[in-house]
C-alpha cells in the first residue's frame, strides 16, 4: 500500500490543530473569571472558590492550547521542508544535481 504525502495536507493537519485549539480556548472564555463573567455569583468569595476547582482544568486546556498549536506550527514547517525536499530529490532524478 503506497502512501501519498502533500505539503498541502500536512499544512491543512496543522491548521485543523490551531483550529481546535481556538475552539477550546473559546470555549473555556465563557467560564474564566478574566473574561468579566462572575459564573453568575454575587460575590467574589464564590468566583475565587469556582475558580480554584476549574483551576486544574483551565492549567490543562491552556496546556492542551499551547500543545496544539505548536504542532500546528510544525505542521507548517513541514510542509515546507516537505516542499523542499520534494524539489531537491526531483531535480537528482532528472540528472541536475
Amino acid at each position: 500500500m503506497a502512501m501519498r504525502i502533500s505539503s498541502e495536507g500536512v499544512a491543512g493537519l496543522g491548521d485543523r490543530l490551531g483550529e481546535i485549539a481556538d475552539y477550546l480556548q473559546e470555549r473555556a472564555s465563557g467560564t474564566r473569571a478574566e473574561s468579566g463573567d462572575s459564573y453568575g455569583f454575587v460575590d467574589a468569595t464564590a468566583i475565587g472558590a469556582y475558580d480554584s476547582v476549574l483551576g486544574d482544568y483551565e492549567l490543562a486546556r491552556r496546556t492542551i492550547c499551547e500543545d496544539l498549536r505548536r504542532l500546528r506550527d510544525l505542521a507548517h514547517d513541514a510542509g515546507a521542508c516537505y516542499l523542499e525536499t520534494e524539489d531537491v530529490i526531483d531535480q537528482r532524478h532528472r540528472g541536475l544535481l
